[in-house]
């Protein structure tokens, strides 16, 4: 309950604070033109795109980490964003300014690509400890973000390259590429069991009848187009995959089913309050939303960091 409430507040909030003054309930009843202007195609817009990506990639985070059973798994670990990146540079480089659709479907194809691989290496590798596969994932983002570097500087790209490695909602409407997340997180929700089944491993899955590997690939479509989309309207949105999961679980447990939708509302708060930061820190101009997530994300990821390896060796020691 208390989530849903902090969720109208700050999404009330987002909704009317912003550098026109003008913009403010009264004047939208007195049918103020410009304040109508600018609360529906600014305002709304950039609140329902802050709320779609964040839940989204909460959501992809939380999936990744049940595919590959590790808490510090997300998009963003395992050269997903990377890989959409790349594919973004690869369609401006050979197509041009394309469509956002365009644009997305090469973001999705090199982030499914990308992710497979990186699943199917980390699978065969025989590594206990879990802080040891997300800074694989790391180094892997890290060559394919060299890549992107090289293929930008080779066709004099770099400034694209540059512009579109910043998460900013400040625009001007042209946010409509970012509702393609619905259509992955409604699967999402009714893969939710199915997902938690096979976070317990592929031997259990099988016994219960779920065909592991049909699940795992669904699982990866669903995180490469939600990573897709968001950055392609977006841009990079560090973090939200990675410690929203973390932080939902340590409230709702492990079940997918029961916590899906408070993961998402749970992400949506907190990415909403980093928005409304970036945008009153240097009020009345804007700050990158992508910096003030990855101040505070980091900060988050490095206590949950800390504490797992901590905890581990404190559960080998009492072993």
């Amino acid at each position: 309950m208390a989530i849903i409430v902090l969720f109208i507040i700050f999404t009330i909030l987002s909704l009317f604070i912003g550098a026109y003054e003008g913009m403010t309930l009264q004047a939208l009843l007195a049918g103020d033109e410009r304040a109508l202007l600018i609360f529906t195609h600014s305002r709304v817009p950039r609140t329902m795109a802050v709320i779609l990506s964040a839940a989204g990639l909460s959501v992809a985070g939380l999936v990744m980490q049940a595919i590959s059973r590790n808490k510090f798994m997300s998009p963003s670990t395992a050269g997903t964003t990377d890989a959409a990146a790349l594919g973004l540079l690869i369609s401006f480089v050979f197509l041009g300014d394309q469509s956002t659709m365009i644009r997305t479907g090469f973001a999705f194809v090199f982030a499914l690509v990308g992710t497979f691989i990186f699943t199917l290496v980390i699978s065969r590798l025989k590594i206990r400890e879990t802080v040891y596969i997300p800074l694989l994932g790391m180094m892997y983002g890290g060559v394919i973000s060299a890549l992107a570097s090289v293929i930008a500087f080779h066709f004099e790209a770099v400034q694209f390259a540059n512009m579109i490695n910043l998460g900013s909602f400040a625009r001007l409407g042209g946010f409509w590429g970012v509702y393609v997340v619905i259509v992955p997180l409604i699967v999402a929700v009714l893969f939710a069991t199915r997902f938690s089944i096979i976070g317990l491993g592929e031997e259990f899955a099988k016994n219960l009848g779920v065909n592991y590997n049909r699940v795992v690939m669904m699982g990866l479509v669903i995180v490469s187009l939600i990573s897709a989309s968001t950055f392609v309207t977006i841009g990079p949105l560090p973090f939200i995959g990675l410690i929203i999961p973390n932080m939902a679980t340590s409230f709702y447990g492990d079940n997918l089913k029961k916590s899906i939708y408070d993961l998402m509302l749970f992400g949506a708060v907190f990415v909403l309050i980093c928005d409304i930061i970036s945008r009153l820190v240097i009020f009345p101009f804007e700050m990158n939303v992508s910096l003030t997530i990855s101040l505070v994300g980091g900060v988050i990821f490095m206590i949950y960091l800390v504490k797992g390896v901590f905890g581990d060796g404190e559960r080998k020691a009492k072993a």
